[in-house]
């Protein structure tokens, strides 16, 4: 604050010092303060920090309120629940799960749906390569059917992209669609080939329903 108070009245002499309002360089420090907190060094700890939110060995993530995959240890678990969660959003389960692991992405969406696996694997084809721009998404091979160690019946199809290489396979189970996609370089994918599958095979519906596992190609148009 300069000689001229905010009033209009010219501070006292006493009160002044190098043009100023001494009784104002207090509040003004603790002002800077707060600013150079949020401007510098909160950031700056923030990219101190790592984010290592590891999986550990037999730990589970809570794909859909009835399904759960078994996570391979140490991937890193950027959103979604594990099964031992207790959320205080009330949800059962997130709509994404994100996994990473030396540049690979193992992503997971989930959501109501009342398709077939194929159309669902369809769908997805078509918004990844809107993402990823035309031209930059080619699949590679025929869709194929894929069965999880417990049973679920859906399809999967191998991809190439700009992002690298990766693979779309979908399921639907009790009237969710469940999206899993996993994306990365050629060689991450090729040394992480039987973590991925592993991760994919241990989709179970604890439900105990005996009729949500919509299977893959039958009586559908891909």
């Amino acid at each position: 604050m300069s000689v001229t108070d905010l009033s209009g009245r010219r501070v006292p002499v006493e009160h002044r010092w190098l043009g100023l309002d001494r009784r104002s360089i207090p509040y003004a420090a603790v002002a800077f303060v707060v600013l150079a907190l949020w401007a510098w060094v909160l950031p700056w700890i923030s990219d101190q920090v790592l984010w290592d939110d590891r999986i550990k060995p037999g730990e589970a993530i809570q794909v859909t309120p009835d399904v759960t995959m078994t996570a391979a240890p140490g991937w890193i678990v950027e959103s979604g629940l594990r099964t031992t969660d207790d959320p205080r959003t009330g949800d059962q389960a997130a709509q994404q799960t994100i996994l990473v692991k030396d540049g690979t992405l193992f992503s997971i969406l989930q959501g109501p749906f009342d398709g077939s696996p194929t159309r669902l694997l369809d769908q997805a084809q078509k918004i990844t390569s809107a993402e990823v721009g035309d031209g930059a998404f080619t699949v590679d091979g025929e869709v194929a059917d894929r069965t999880t160690s417990s049973g679920l019946r859906g399809v999967t199809q191998n991809y190439t992209s700009a992002r690298g290489v990766g693979t779309i396979s979908t399921f639907v189970v009790n009237g969710t669609g469940i999206e899993i996609q996993v994306v990365g370089p050629e060689a991450q994918m090729t040394a992480l080939a039987d973590e991925v599958a592993a991760m994919i095979d241990s989709l179970a519906d604890d439900s105990g329903s005996t009729g949500g596992t919509d299977g893959g190609t039958d009586g559908e148009d891909s």
